[in-house]
């Protein structure tokens, strides 16, 4: 009866230990590493550090630098919709994770997990919620240089 017991339990601890739900993790000790199938090239670390950049414009509700970091086309409607947020809302944005999906010689899609914590909003914006999310990237060079052209957001676990 005991290894029955065992064997039945034996997926779900193995599911749990494989899906373990995500929490908090404190940006000054994260460290993380570009994973995937692809040798990390300096393409890889160029993409990667835009994205870097584009998560601490925002931080730093630094419109200029962030558009720099999306493809020209996509400007002028972020900014729009930018403008409003930066009023509303401090966040702290922390990578927790890169994973290279695809790369070609120009267009690349990286799966990053990021955490958002809310420092700070105005008093009248709706609730913002701590959450950790999956962003899907689609990289693209543009004049030699790598721009972010779509973010996908999925799988967001909140954190509150």
């Amino acid at each position: 009866m005991r290894k029955l017991i065992l064997i039945l339990l034996a997926p779900i601890l193995f599911l749990s230990a494989c899906h373990q739900v995500p929490s908090y993790q404190d940006p000054n000790t994260v460290e993380y590493s570009i994973e995937g199938d692809y040798e990390i090239d300096q393409d890889i670390k160029e993409a990667v550090k835009v994205i870097e950049k584009n998560l601490k414009y925002a931080e730093n509700k630094d419109m200029n630098g962030y558009l720099s970091t999306i493809v020209p086309d996509a400007r002028e409607e972020t900014e729009k919709e930018l403008a409003s947020f930066f009023e509303e809302y401090d966040l702290e944005h922390t990578i927790l994770s890169v994973e290279v999906l695809e790369k070609e010689s120009d267009i690349m899609l990286l799966r990053v997990e990021q955490q958002t914590i809310v420092l700070d909003s105005a008093d009248d914006a709706p609730a913002y919620r701590n959450h950790i999310a999956e962003a899907n990237h689609t990289m693209i060079k543009v004049k030699g240089m790598w721009m972010i052209e779509e973010t996908i957001m999925t799988d967001i676990f909140y954190l509150d």
